[in-house]
């Protein structure tokens, strides 16, 4: 928990670092926009050097800012809501992804950077804790000025098994979500 409060500092640091720049020649107004598309959950659980996993399809939308910081790289942060249905069931998930953007050309840009997800719904968190930290990193092309297209891969770091499993204990068992994200968005 010490360690997401201190990333959570560090991005708010930084995003009124970018802000308090000069309107300098290299310097840009930030940027705004809104996302949407498909998103995958995958559910891996590993025991003793063993692994399995499961996914489940959604959808995803939300909104990003774009501050620059460089000439070549923009601070990229996020808020997702992820919805995601199996077996006429549905949970929904919160994503917040704070990329760091590597523009390589005028239309192409790597992503990379830390991401929180936080499960929204109690009684789908059973079991599981609710809040997890994982490392998304992704690519971006800019059809237009305003309209992108980008794909994600985010790695859960965090176990998110809450206590052992009954019949379990004593085996080391762990938990991860990773998320896979394809949309369209569109910058203001």
């Amino acid at each position: 928990m010490k360690n997401i409060l201190s990333l959570l500092a560090v991005f708010l640091l930084t995003l009124i670092s970018v802000n308090a720049q000069d309107d300098s020649d290299t310097s840009s107004e930030p940027k705004f926009g809104v996302k949407a598309g498909y998103s995958s959950t995958i559910l891996r659980v590993s025991v003793e050097g063993t692994s399995a996993s499961d996914d489940v399809s959604g959808f995803y939308i939300g909104a990003f800012g774009e501050f620059e910081i460089s000439e070549k790289v923009n601070l990229q942060p996020e808020l997702h809501y992820a919805s995601y249905s199996q077996d006429q069931e549905s949970t929904g998930i919160l994503l917040v992804p704070i990329l760091f953007k590597y523009k390589a050309n005028n239309e192409f840009s790597l992503l990379l950077g830390p991401q929180l997800d936080y499960l929204l719904n109690e009684e789908d968190s059973e079991g599981l804790k609710r809040l997890g930290l994982g490392i998304a990193l992704g690519l971006s092309y800019d059809i237009t000025e305003n309209v992108l297209l980008d794909a994600r891969y985010a790695f859960g770091l965090s176990d998110r098994l809450d206590g052992d499993l009954e019949g379990f204990e004593g085996f080391n068992i762990k938990t991860k979500f990773n998320y896979l994200q394809i949309g369209l968005g569109y910058r203001f």
